[in-house]
């Protein structure tokens, strides 16, 4: 929502009004250049990193079936556990990992953090990757009323983001990195009433001074799996890292508006033109001044519209989630990772980026409104004034 708040001032003169009004006009036509720039995708060194990408889509979405097979993944369940334990397991000996224990909205919940520290290290940045492993305690949107109190299967929602990560946390120690990497499991991101990101949470309270100021970017991955894939910006959240998504979703031909590394136009799966407000595994950690961004499709299912579809139903199975949709999303992640997309950052957005609601259209729009009505008022003001 874009709100414009007037208060009218009565001027007398016609002079000073119109010097008001070429004023205001002044102000758009400066905002338009800015609002509608768009920079230049067309990157060879990305092209070249395309060619060397390995994330693997069928490991990924043979990790979402695994994981729904364990059965619902509620905090403090047997589920949850065995989740923990085979992550730990996929992602390998080279991970130093550990679990965070925590009580919670009375439920005791575990974080799994793991580390992944070069040896060379050349930077003191960290870039932490998320998801939440909780599948959800209800299906409050099913159609079959029997079953709202049931716990989902959770594949999209949940199960990939973290298979997502499970084959990262393979890749990640082979593609030679200067930086650590951290991948963050969150507990009990969707459990009650009102899903109220406990692990994200309790992970936000508990961070140290040194990781707080050395977080260089949080990427959370949240239901990516979907077969119809759609992915869009999303608010709250870091426009510095949004802008550097923009870049890696075009090499890869997510974009239908720009050529891809093959010349040919992409195929729509990212629309960075579009935001999203979504509260999230993110926003805990935004709000402490760091980097964060969600990147998640809130339209799940064939023509459906955010937080509509098959969400916080039973039908959020396996069969749902795509192997190309995994892919796609990986594979943007392993691109910005080798590209270095999300260390040495110099620019600083995060305190600003909860305002951002609204994209360059919609804020030319409003401006062309309230320019409109300010010359009515003056209109009226000099017309009331001549008689």
């Amino acid at each position: 929502m874009f709100r414009i708040e007037m208060r009218y001032l009565r001027i007398g003169g016609l002079g000073i009004m119109m010097r008001v009004g070429i004023l205001l006009a002044l102000m758009l036509l400066i905002s338009i250049p800015n609002a509608f720039a768009q920079p230049d995708y067309n990157d060879e060194k990305l092209c070249e990193i395309v060619d060397t990408l390995q994330f693997n889509g069928t490991s990924a979405n043979s990790s979402v079936q695994a994981q729904v097979d364990l059965g619902p993944r509620l905090p403090g369940s047997n589920a949850s556990s065995e989740l923990r334990q085979r992550f730990s397991s996929q992602i390998g000996s080279e991970w130093v990992v550990t679990e965070d224990p925590h009580s919670r909205g009375g439920l005791n919940i575990t974080n799994l953090i793991a580390t992944w520290s070069p040896s060379n290290s050349a930077s003191d940045d960290i870039v932490i990757l998320a998801a939440h492993y909780d599948s959800r305690d209800r299906a409050e949107r099913d159609p079959d009323e029997n079953k709202t109190s049931q716990p989902i299967p959770g594949a999209n929602d949940g199960a990939s983001g973290v298979a997502v990560l499970e084959e990262l946390g393979r890749i990640i120690p082979t593609i030679g990195l200067r930086h650590e990497v951290r991948i963050l499991l969150t507990d009990a991101e969707d459990q009650g009433v009102t899903p109220s990101m406990l692990g994200a949470k309790a992970w936000a309270e508990n961070i140290s001074r040194e990781d707080r100021e050395n977080i260089s970017a949080f990427i959370l991955l949240d239901m990516v799996g979907d077969a119809n894939l759609t992915l869009t910006k999303t608010w709250p959240g870091s426009e510095t890292l949004w802008n550097s998504i923009t870049p890696l979703a075009a090499a890869l031909g997510m974009m239908d508006t720009e050529l891809d590394c093959s010349n040919s136009l992409g195929d729509g799966t990212f629309n960075p033109a579009i935001y999203d407000g979504v509260i999230d595994d993110h926003v805990p950690v935004h709000n402490l001044g760091i980097r964060a961004i969600d990147i998640i499709d809130l339209r799940y299912g064939d023509g459906a519209e955010p937080f509509e579809g098959h969400w916080h139903t039973h039908e959020d199975t396996p069969d749902k989630v795509s192997s190309e949709s995994l892919g796609k999303v990986g594979r943007l992640v392993e691109l910005g990772l080798r590209n270095g997309s999300w260390v040495d950052i110099l620019e600083d957005d995060t305190k600003e980026d909860v305002e951002i609601i609204g994209n360059p259209i919609a804020f030319t729009i409003a401006c062309l409104t309230f320019i409109t009505l300010v010359f009515v008022h003056l209109k009226s003001a000099v017309n009331r004034e001549v008689h």
